[in-house]
């Protein structure tokens, strides 16, 4: 059909050194001290009350969103607030299974703070929670000796 061109090899040889080049000895780079303010990365929140307004009007009326977390810790603070005096309703929801983050809802008697309750609860889950590590890791290195 056509002609086939012929392709010239051309070979070129490189003197290589035997000797292996000296790295320059590596010095340990500095990490500056960035303060969290400096990283131009917006913060994410972890709670929102979703109603400012009605929680100023009715502070007994507590609705709020937990970002990042789920039924683990939305179930935990319910079981804490249904055993306080002081509340008369609370309550979780998941809106969306692939969404990361809850609705709760508190509502207590007249008179008392909504916030200030689940405030309280919250510091009696992480009292719960580190209980339960504390005996955890007890247990564990029992095992290991």
């Amino acid at each position: 059909m056509g002609k086939k061109s012929e392709k010239k090899v051309v070979e070129e040889t490189m003197e290589v050194d035997e000797q292996p080049a000296e790295e320059p000895e590596a010095v340990p780079e500095e990490e500056p001290e960035v303060e969290e303010e400096d990283l131009n990365v917006p913060t994410k929140k972890k709670m929102e009350i979703l109603d400012p307004k009605s929680f100023e009007q009715d502070p007994s009326n507590l609705t709020l969103i937990l970002y990042e977390e789920d039924h683990t810790i939305g179930n935990s603070i319910k079981h804490i607030l249904s055993r306080m005096d002081e509340v008369e309703f609370c309550g979780y929801n998941v809106p969306h299974p692939l969404e990361d983050k809850i609705l709760f809802r508190v509502q207590t008697k007249d008179g008392i703070n909504a916030l200030e309750v689940l405030v309280k609860a919250f510091e009696s889950v992480e009292q719960v929670f580190s209980t339960i590590r504390g005996e955890f890791e007890a247990a564990y290195e029992k095992s290991n000796a």
